[in-house]
Protein backbone atom coordinates (compact mmCIF):
# COMPACT_ATOMS: atom_id res chain seq x y z
CA UNK A 1 0.00 0.00 0.00
CA UNK A 2 1.47 3.50 -0.25
CA UNK A 3 0.09 6.84 -1.21
CA UNK A 4 1.02 9.86 -3.30
CA UNK A 5 -0.27 13.50 -4.62
CA UNK A 6 -1.89 13.79 -7.75
CA UNK A 7 -2.54 17.69 -9.41
CA UNK A 8 -6.23 17.58 -9.92
CA UNK A 9 -8.20 20.36 -11.37
CA UNK A 10 -8.74 23.33 -9.16
CA UNK A 11 -12.54 22.49 -8.15
CA UNK A 12 -11.23 19.21 -6.71
CA UNK A 13 -9.29 20.88 -4.32
CA UNK A 14 -12.00 23.52 -2.99
CA UNK A 15 -12.09 23.79 0.91
CA UNK A 16 -8.89 21.50 1.33
CA UNK A 17 -5.54 22.80 3.11
CA UNK A 18 -2.45 22.40 1.09
CA UNK A 19 0.76 21.44 2.37
CA UNK A 20 1.91 24.80 3.30
CA UNK A 21 -0.17 27.05 6.06
CA UNK A 22 -2.79 29.33 4.50
CA UNK A 23 -2.28 27.95 1.41
CA UNK A 24 -4.91 25.72 -0.77
CA UNK A 25 -4.17 21.71 -2.15
CA UNK A 26 -2.92 21.61 -5.31
CA UNK A 27 -3.31 17.88 -5.44
CA UNK A 28 -5.20 14.87 -3.73
CA UNK A 29 -3.97 11.97 -2.47
CA UNK A 30 -4.62 9.12 -4.08
CA UNK A 31 -3.96 5.59 -2.15
CA UNK A 32 -2.78 2.39 -4.39
CA UNK A 33 -1.92 -1.29 -3.45
CA UNK A 34 -1.38 -4.55 -5.07
CA UNK A 35 -2.21 -7.93 -4.57
CA UNK A 36 -0.05 -10.90 -5.84
CA UNK A 37 1.60 -14.46 -4.81
CA UNK A 38 5.40 -15.84 -4.93
CA UNK A 39 5.16 -19.75 -4.40
CA UNK A 40 9.08 -20.60 -5.61
CA UNK A 41 12.50 -19.51 -4.55
CA UNK A 42 15.29 -18.54 -6.29
CA UNK A 43 19.22 -20.68 -5.69
CA UNK A 44 19.63 -17.84 -3.14
CA UNK A 45 16.60 -18.66 -1.14
CA UNK A 46 14.71 -14.95 -2.22
CA UNK A 47 10.74 -15.80 -2.96
CA UNK A 48 9.82 -14.80 -6.70
CA UNK A 49 6.84 -13.22 -7.46
CA UNK A 50 4.31 -15.52 -9.41
CA UNK A 51 4.46 -14.41 -13.24
CA UNK A 52 1.34 -12.16 -13.89
CA UNK A 53 -0.44 -12.89 -10.28
CA UNK A 54 -0.39 -8.93 -9.60
CA UNK A 55 -3.27 -7.42 -9.64
CA UNK A 56 -3.71 -3.59 -8.62
CA UNK A 57 -6.42 -1.45 -6.65
CA UNK A 58 -5.85 2.56 -6.61
CA UNK A 59 -8.76 5.19 -5.48
CA UNK A 60 -8.73 8.94 -4.28
CA UNK A 61 -10.72 8.21 -1.21
CA UNK A 62 -10.04 7.65 2.84
CA UNK A 63 -7.84 5.41 4.56
CA UNK A 64 -10.72 3.83 6.43
CA UNK A 65 -12.64 3.03 2.55
CA UNK A 66 -9.33 2.24 0.82
CA UNK A 67 -8.43 0.09 3.37
CA UNK A 68 -11.99 -2.16 2.60
CA UNK A 69 -10.73 -1.99 -0.97
CA UNK A 70 -7.48 -3.36 -0.64
CA UNK A 71 -8.40 -6.15 1.54
CA UNK A 72 -11.51 -6.78 -0.38
CA UNK A 73 -9.02 -7.34 -3.10
CA UNK A 74 -6.44 -9.71 -1.48
CA UNK A 75 -9.26 -11.48 0.44
CA UNK A 76 -10.38 -12.22 -3.90
CA UNK A 77 -7.13 -12.86 -4.39
CA UNK A 78 -6.63 -15.80 -1.51
CA UNK A 79 -5.59 -14.09 1.17
CA UNK A 80 -7.37 -16.97 3.19
CA UNK A 81 -5.02 -19.91 2.20
CA UNK A 82 -1.74 -18.01 2.42
CA UNK A 83 0.83 -19.65 4.28
CA UNK A 84 2.93 -16.35 4.99
CA UNK A 85 0.92 -13.26 4.74
CA UNK A 86 3.03 -9.88 4.42
CA UNK A 87 2.06 -6.24 4.35
CA UNK A 88 4.72 -4.01 3.04
CA UNK A 89 4.11 0.19 3.12
CA UNK A 90 5.98 3.29 3.61
CA UNK A 91 5.65 3.76 7.46
CA UNK A 92 2.77 5.86 7.20
CA UNK A 93 0.37 5.70 10.01
CA UNK A 94 -2.42 5.18 7.90
CA UNK A 95 -1.04 2.23 5.92
CA UNK A 96 0.20 0.38 9.61
CA UNK A 97 -3.69 1.41 10.73
CA UNK A 98 -5.68 -0.47 8.11
CA UNK A 99 -2.77 -3.02 8.00
CA UNK A 100 -3.38 -3.73 12.03
CA UNK A 101 -7.52 -3.49 10.97
CA UNK A 102 -7.69 -5.43 8.01
CA UNK A 103 -5.15 -7.99 7.95
CA UNK A 104 -4.00 -8.94 12.02
CA UNK A 105 -0.88 -11.38 12.35
CA UNK A 106 0.43 -10.26 8.96
CA UNK A 107 4.11 -9.46 9.07
CA UNK A 108 4.26 -5.75 8.50
CA UNK A 109 7.38 -4.92 6.22
CA UNK A 110 8.85 -1.25 5.62
CA UNK A 111 9.57 -0.85 2.03
CA UNK A 112 13.19 -1.06 1.10
CA UNK A 113 13.23 2.71 -0.33
CA UNK A 114 11.98 4.42 3.20
CA UNK A 115 14.04 2.29 5.01
CA UNK A 116 17.03 3.21 3.47
CA UNK A 117 15.59 6.99 3.98
CA UNK A 118 15.55 6.03 7.96
CA UNK A 119 19.44 4.82 7.83
CA UNK A 120 20.74 7.78 5.87
CA UNK A 121 19.03 9.59 8.78
CA UNK A 122 20.90 7.87 11.37
CA UNK A 123 24.48 7.72 9.25
CA UNK A 124 24.00 11.50 9.58
CA UNK A 125 23.16 11.88 13.04
CA UNK A 126 25.82 9.05 14.05
CA UNK A 127 28.43 10.95 11.98
CA UNK A 128 27.57 14.73 11.84
CA UNK A 129 29.78 16.36 8.85
CA UNK A 130 31.68 13.46 8.09
CA UNK A 131 30.11 11.80 4.54
CA UNK A 132 32.99 9.41 4.30
CA UNK A 133 31.86 8.26 7.83
CA UNK A 134 28.44 8.03 6.70
CA UNK A 135 29.16 6.07 3.77
CA UNK A 136 31.30 3.66 5.36
CA UNK A 137 28.30 3.46 8.34
CA UNK A 138 26.12 3.03 5.52
CA UNK A 139 27.86 0.05 3.67
CA UNK A 140 28.21 -2.16 6.69
CA UNK A 141 24.15 -1.71 7.61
Amino acid sequence: MDGTGVPVVRKETLGRQGKTEGQPAHSREVKLGCAFTQTTWDEQGYAIRDPDSTTYVGAIETAEQFGKRIYLEAWKRGWSRAVNKVVMGDGSEWIWNQADLHFPGATQILDLYHAREHLWGLARRLHPNDEVDQNRWMMIH
